[in-house]
């Protein structure tokens, strides 16, 4: 099932699993040491526009998996 949710950061500890399907800006700038934080264990990213800094997703905890990479 996917959801979609208006609020990125509300209920994230509900997740495991967060999928970038756009290249909106708007995710290069988000706190995601926070987000990991807060998220079921392990956390996935799907970066299906390979827009995110992997190596740096990898080094917060991230299981991190790219469209294409």
């Amino acid at each position: 099932m996917v959801k979609f949710i208006e609020d990125p950061i509300s209920k994230i500890s509900s997740y495991s699993l967060i999928g970038i399907m756009t290249e909106w800006d708007e995710f290069k700038n988000y706190d995601w040491e926070n987000i990991y934080k807060y998220m079921r264990k392990p956390a996935y990213i799907f970066d299906g526009r390979n827009i995110l800094d992997k190596d740096k997703l990898k080094s917060i905890g991230f299981k991190y998996v790219g469209l294409g990479r």
